[in-house]
């Protein structure tokens, strides 16, 4: 199905005070071929339309809202609605729009406003890691922490950080950073060692930090402020980490040279990085790398980049692991405002970790909101059945004499024990653990989860006003677009004798009025009279453009300003007065007005014409449409019953107005 919507989603609940005193929002404003809209229906509709168009009145907007229901009511009528297509798409538009109902959003809120905290701050970490695969054994995982506790012991004992890294990391990097990070902010390591590194100060070290890759032990150095973000250019003389010194002292003398002629001024940076940087990716740039921040560069480039004061400073030479480098800055950016961040802190959370609170919080909301209980005798009971053969689902749940028929309830609804029995032997092979407490602890937290939101979102048309009526609002505009096509844009374009007649009764619309082509010369009257005489002469007589233009040329321009002009095109009766003001016929013709003297050349005329069908066809059948859809608005105020409450319409535009 070919649906095209524009629906503006509100979120927000009607006013108060527009439906107070004497009126319910569910009283009856109007009924359309037997279906009644409530007042609250008609306002919350109307007060959407105003946010788009402020001016429209309520009496304006109930002949558009009339308008609106007789084509939905038609298009019940024809059965639009009992189809499965359209149903498969409403309950598609439905589970999209639930989803804002069936999550807790501030929770991705809260972490944004936590990344955001963090991206303003720049901290500098030293580490050392003890590798270990994340599926590693107990016993290796066990002899890796107690050798991260011994570096850290060592390390607190005084041993320097950098000797004892370069000793004992497995971090491959280590030879040449000495276990130095540089300065990092969010997003930029694993989460566990990212909260890790935000809650110590400066100096502090932590206790061995598990992630992925194995136990961490961090130092932070210092923290600060957040610096923006640098654009630089650079050159560098690339120096491999193992190349002998003899290489690397012919990389510093050509990086010497290179700083010498560029801050001399000699030859301009761009193209002694384009003919010298050995960085082949910058070097076709004129050395031009992409804005960066904290964490971005090797700490090295970083931080000389960020020293530089001014665009267009240039650094002395320096060292990376890559080789030698000087920098010139050519921008610098302050750190975005919280609104300019969000959409690139929120595309960079962690998704699943995201989802994971997302679903406990309102999990835990749902549990308290509908009274959630759980029968303790039998979880016990369920513990203590909870073996082997239970959790990997070969067992007879007839076999089982539970102490209680119910496992956990909330609102109206009570999960049985055999209810509960089934959906163990369903999720067993997903739920892996060999504790048989925390099995049946993730099923009732997985199955209850599942049956609160199942319930909450049974709920939603009577719980959340504005959701009933977005979903309304999406199930009408799908019927107007289906009705609509039907009976108006698909016949109007394929009504190929309804066009041809509209065509020919309304042939005048579609013609090209009488024109005439030409030149106008326009000489400003302080040229003087001998001046004109001459130059309306010298073109007159011109016998090639090339002589009118000599001629044009020799007068055009003067110590004060432009004294003549010409203007070249074709035009229609009545579009331009210095054309209007002479006789249509070939040749030169003149006059005087105001502060020009015209000269008119026309040279052909185009008599008036009838646009052949085909070139017209979109317009006719844009024209033509406008018809069809009048024409079946006519219809449908003569087929059905519209009845107005007048009374409650008044009393809602008084609270409006007030």
């Amino acid at each position: 199905m070919r649906i095209i919507l524009s629906v503006l989603i509100l979120l927000s609940t009607l006013p108060n005070s527009t439906l107070s005193g004497q009126t319910s929002g569910q009283e009856v404003i109007m009924t359309v071929n037997g279906e009644g809209v409530t007042a609250e229906q008609f306002l919350w509709s109307f007060e959407k339309n105003r946010s788009m168009d402020p001016d429209t009145g309520i009496e304006e907007y109930l002949d558009l809202y009339t308008d609106f229901r007789l084509k939905v009511a038609a298009a019940k009528d024809a059965g639009i609605d009992k189809r499965e297509e359209f149903k498969k798409e409403l309950e598609g538009y439905r589970k999209q729009l639930a989803r804002n109902y069936l999550t807790d959003t501030s929770v991705r809120d809260n972490l944004l406003k936590k990344a955001y905290d963090r991206f303003l701050e720049e901290i500098r970490v030293l580490h050392i890691l003890i590798a270990v695969e994340p599926d590693a054994s107990p016993e290796d995982t066990l002899t890796a922490w107690q050798k991260a506790m011994n570096i850290s012991e060592r390390i607190r004992l005084g041993e320097p950080f950098e000797s004892v890294a370069r000793g004992a990391s497995d971090d491959p990097n280590v030879s040449y950073n000495g276990g130095d990070l540089g300065y990092i902010t969010v997003f930029q390591t694993p989460r566990n060692f990212e909260d890790a590194i935000y809650s110590m100060s400066p100096g502090q070290f932590s206790r061995p930090v598990r992630t992925a890759a194995g136990y961490h032990i961090i130092k932070v150095e210092a923290r600060r402020r957040s610096e923006g973000r640098v654009k630089v250019a650079h050159i560098m003389k690339a120096v491999p980490p193992e190349a002998p010194e003899k290489q690397a002292e012919e990389a510093k003398k050509a990086i010497d040279s290179l700083y010498s002629i560029a801050t001399r001024g000699e030859a301009d940076f761009r193209e002694l990085a384009k003919k010298y940087s050995d960085d082949t990716g910058s070097a076709m740039n004129g050395g031009e790398l992409p804005w960066f921040g904290a964490g971005e560069m090797v700490p090295e480039f970083a931080e000389t980049a960020f020293s530089l004061l001014r665009n267009g400073d240039i650094s002395a030479p320096f060292r990376t692991r890559f080789g030698w480098h000087i920098v010139k800055r050519t921008g610098k950016e302050s750190p975005l405002s919280f609104e300019q961040a969000r959409e690139i802190l929120g595309s960079k959370l962690n998704q699943s970790y995201l989802l994971s609170l997302s679903r406990k919080s309102f999990g835990n909301r749902l549990r308290k909101e509908y009274n959630y209980r759980v029968n303790n005798e039998v979880v016990n009971w369920l513990y203590s059945i909870a073996d082997s053969s239970f959790r990997s689902g070969r067992h007879d749940q007839q076999g089982y004499d539970a102490p209680g028929d119910w496992v956990f309830s909330f609102a109206d609804i009570r999960i049985t024990t055999g209810e509960f029995l089934e959906k163990a032997t369903d999720l067993a092979s997903q739920v892996t653990t060999d504790d048989a407490q925390e099995f049946i602890d993730t099923i009732i937290e997985n199955y209850s989860y599942e049956q609160l939101v199942n319930y909450e979102d049974s709920r939603l048309e009577d719980k959340y006003p504005e959701f009933r009526y977005l979903i309304k609002e999406f199930h009408d505009g799908m019927l107007l677009f289906e009705i609509s096509d039907s009976m108006v844009w698909s016949r109007a374009e394929t009504d190929s004798s309804g066009l041809m007649n509209y065509y020919e009764s309304r042939k005048e619309e579609f013609t090209i009025p009488e024109s005439a082509t030409g030149i106008i010369y326009s000489i400003a009257l302080e040229s003087g009279k001998r001046s004109i005489r001459r130059l309306t002469r010298a073109i007159r007589k011109g016998n090639s453009d090339q002589d009118i233009i000599e001629a044009v040329n020799r007068f055009a321009v003067s110590g004060t300003g432009t004294l003549i002009t010409t203007t070249m095109g074709t035009w229609e009766k009545g579009e331009k007065s210095m054309v209007d003001n002479v006789k249509w016929t070939k040749g030169y013709h003149q006059f005087t007005g105001d502060d020009y003297h015209y000269l008119v050349w026309f040279s052909h005329f185009n008599e008036e014409e009838v646009v052949p069908f085909e070139q017209a066809r979109e317009k006719i059948t844009g024209d033509y449409t406008k018809l069809v859809a009048e024409r079946w608005m006519e219809e449908l105020r003569a087929r059905y019953d519209v009845t107005v409450n007048r009374n409650l319409l008044n009393s809602l535009r008084q609270n409006i107005e007030k």
